[in-house]
């Protein structure tokens, strides 16, 4: 428990996430200092922990449903490996594909998941409040829906953030844009039955006072929109984006995340490798 414990305040401590002035349709967010060894160490090590159900749904770490002994660290060795690989060399099309497709989305989901819980223990520019309750991460990348839904408070009043990662070293603006009409859909309505089952299972982690908050309005006048994009190449995040600008939540409510590497394949050669050492380290 130390060891996550000691993660998400290595990845606060080192890790600057800053709004960025000039956007007239969206706040834009970066991040500095992902890609020091100490942060992309601690993300590995997190990663794992999700994937052993370490992190509860009110963003607390738990250890009721970690297992112990070898079978356990068998279990998840082997869903680390399905998920990131046994080694960081890609050595034709299909692995190369398995590597950009699977392995940094899903990394790259893990990233924005973690931050998330970083903003329910400590401030941040990521959101305007705190982190109430927070859906798991997917367990696969392939796996379909809303890849981030978080409870978190404006003051005393409960906003529902609504994420979509996405991860590209060259591609970052076409990304956005692919978010930015998933958010369409949500505005539409498309997204009502899976919004109202995530925010049924996290109200339970509310308190009284927040509980009564979890209605039908929360999705549909209160939330909050988050592209995250991992990106290389650099584009520009706080030009126009009309596909943002268009969208129902107010200004302060489509956040906009880049997260720019300066070695975008090593940064996720990093945390796979951490997440491979990290299975001994978190099953005991």
């Amino acid at each position: 428990m130390k060891l996550i414990e000691d993660s998400l305040s290595d990845i606060s401590r080192y890790v600057l996430v800053r709004e960025v002035a000039g956007a007239s349709t969206h706040t834009a967010i970066v991040a500095e200092g992902l890609e020091l060894p100490a942060v992309t160490l601690a993300l590995g090590r997190y990663l794992v922990a999700a994937l052993a159900g370490v992190i509860d749904l009110d963003a607390s770490l738990s250890t009721e449903l970690l297992g112990q002994g070898i079978d356990a660290r068998m279990e998840l060795a082997a869903t680390v490996s399905r998920l990131v690989g046994d080694t960081n060399i890609f050595v034709d099309a299909a692995a190369e594909k398995f590597r950009d497709t699977q392995r940094n989305a899903w990394i790259a989901e893990g990233v924005a998941h973690a931050l998330l819980v970083v903003r329910a223990l400590y401030d941040s520019a990521l959101l305007v409040g705190p982190v109430h309750a927070l859906k798991a991460q997917h367990s696969r990348p392939s796996q379909q829906g809303l890849d981030l839904v978080a409870i978190y408070s404006d003051n005393a009043e409960l906003m529902v953030a609504i994420g979509e990662s996405k991860a590209s070293r060259s591609g970052g603006s076409a990304q956005l844009t692919e978010a930015a009409s998933m958010f369409r859909q949500i505005d539409n309505d498309e997204y009502g039955p899976e919004l109202r089952s995530e925010l049924l299972a996290l109200r339970k982690f509310l308190s009284g006072d927040l509980v009564n908050q979890v209605t039908s309005s929360l999705w549909l006048e209160k939330k909050c929109y988050v592209p995250v994009i991992v990106h290389e190449r650099e584009f520009d995040v706080v030009g126009d984006r009309p596909s943002l600008g268009a969208l129902k939540p107010p200004l302060a409510r489509r956040r906009l995340v880049a997260l720019r590497l300066v070695d975008f394949h090593a940064f996720f050669d990093s945390i796979a490798d951490a997440m491979r050492a990290g299975i001994s380290e978190v099953v005991l």
